[in-house]
């Protein structure tokens, strides 16, 4: 604990409290760090820590599945050598690598305009440094990487670039993904252990770590075993493989059939579990681990479509958020932090305040359908219908000003 005294006009003691878990709820944090007062023989030591304690246990208590990706503004790439040639293209190929997280698009570094983009690449960059590789590669070719250049970029200035462009921007909360494999070679069917496919293993995590998925594998322990079969993933037995994947909490659950047709032909056949639907589609490949990173290619392509705010054509738009049934303050300060959090957000306003009510103001890049998409992905709040809670005209007229609303309440 750091004691340190008020600076601020009509404080007279405030007491700093560091809580690790206060992080990822900036608000809570700022609340415990300062303790206003008038009574100069309180017991500041004694009163803050319970109180902070409850407020974040309060905030802390609200599930939230989806994730924040921490990495998205920054990439690896391999380089020969630091001069300032070398340099400038490992600037570039980062920069792609990074506009391919950010917007959820893979096809984007094939598209005519993307040389105009990378060309600015160094513009954006906050640092960089150079990192040993952890596999040398093939040092008898001339020019051959011999390190990996590391390289984070501006993240406002990056959204501004891509929505400036037209390409929208997927923001830092995403869907957790958790994904089950069989393989099937001749008459043998079995589930894949990630253990036992290193290889397999490797391919799969690079590709979630480019595409900015938060991923999991199955432990496949005695509790996987007990609770899912190989003739699950083959029937397509959903409620089965709902169940099984509880225990992980997951937003989203990819399923990979992938079955040997050859020496080197391997079809799969993949079905994505949306909270509200199945995606299903195939994939062919050469071998089972580019069969496998197809798969998940292809399943972040679907991700990206439905939680990244596509409409940028519909620009920027005005709505007012109302959060009912709010109970303390720090239900109110986990809110705020949330919608601030979403990327498709550019202002969020408090427009009123009441009780058990609050009203936001929010201008929101791709529309009302994109904010339903983002804030359903949260699993912080839920819609409810405005006729379930007694609107009244206390918020006064400047709330009304704002035309769309949307409605609703802490899970």
């Amino acid at each position: 604990m750091l004691v340190n005294p008020g600076e601020t006009s009509g404080i007279e003691s405030g007491i700093f409290i560091f809580f690790p878990g206060a992080l990822r709820f900036p608000s809570i944090h700022l609340l415990c760090g300062v303790l206003l007062t008038r009574r100069p023989n309180m017991n500041h030591s004694r009163l803050l820590p319970g109180f902070c304690g409850l407020l974040l246990a309060v905030a802390l208590s609200v599930p939230v599945s989806a994730e924040p990706v921490d990495n998205l503004y920054e990439a690896e790439t391999p380089v020969s050598g630091q001069s300032a040639d070398a340099r400038a293209t490992g600037l570039r190929n980062a920069f792609a690598k990074v506009l391919v997280k950010v917007s959820g698009d893979r096809s984007l570094p094939n598209q005519p305009d993307l040389d105009r983009l990378l060309n600015k690449a160094s513009g954006f960059v906050q640092q960089y440094r150079y990192k040993a590789l952890e596999y040398p590669l093939d040092d008898t070719a001339p020019a051959s990487p011999d390190r990996l250049l590391w390289v984070r970029f501006d993240e406002r200035a990056v959204n501004r670039l891509l929505r400036e462009t037209g390409v929208p921007v997927w923001g830092e909360t995403r869907p957790s993904i958790l994904i089950w494999l069989g393989v099937e070679e001749g008459t043998r069917r079995g589930l894949v252990s990630p253990e036992r496919e290193r290889l397999l293993k490797h391919r799969l995590n690079g590709v979630a770590d480019a595409r900015g998925l938060p991923f999991m594998w199955p432990l496949m322990d005695i509790e996987d075993r007990n609770a899912i079969r190989v003739s699950d993933l083959w029937g397509g037995f959903e409620e089965n493989i709902r169940q099984a994947s509880d225990r992980y909490l997951p937003d989203v659950i990819l399923v990979g059939r992938m079955t040997r047709r050859g020496a080197d032909s391997w079809r799969g056949e993949w079905l994505l579990y949306l909270p509200d639907k199945v995606n299903r589609w195939q994939t062919v490949a050469d071998n089972k681990t580019a069969l496998a990173g197809e798969g998940l290619n292809q399943a972040a392509d679907a991700l990206a479509l439905r939680f990244a705010p596509q409409q940028v054509s519909l620009g920027v738009t005005d709505l007012r958020i109302r959060i009912h049934g709010l109970s303390q303050l720090a239900d109110y300060v986990l809110v705020k932090d949330y919608l601030r959090s979403l990327a498709i957000i550019e202002q969020l306003d408090l427009l009123s305040a009441g009780p058990e009510k609050v009203s936001f103001t929010a201008r929101v890049h791709g529309g009302r359908e994109a904010l339903e998409r983002g804030i359903q992905l949260g699993a912080v709040l839920e819609p409810v219908a405005a006729h379930e809670y007694i609107v009244t005209d206390e918020t006064g007229p400047s709330e009304r000003l704002v035309g769309e609303s949307l409605d609703y309440r802490l899970r």
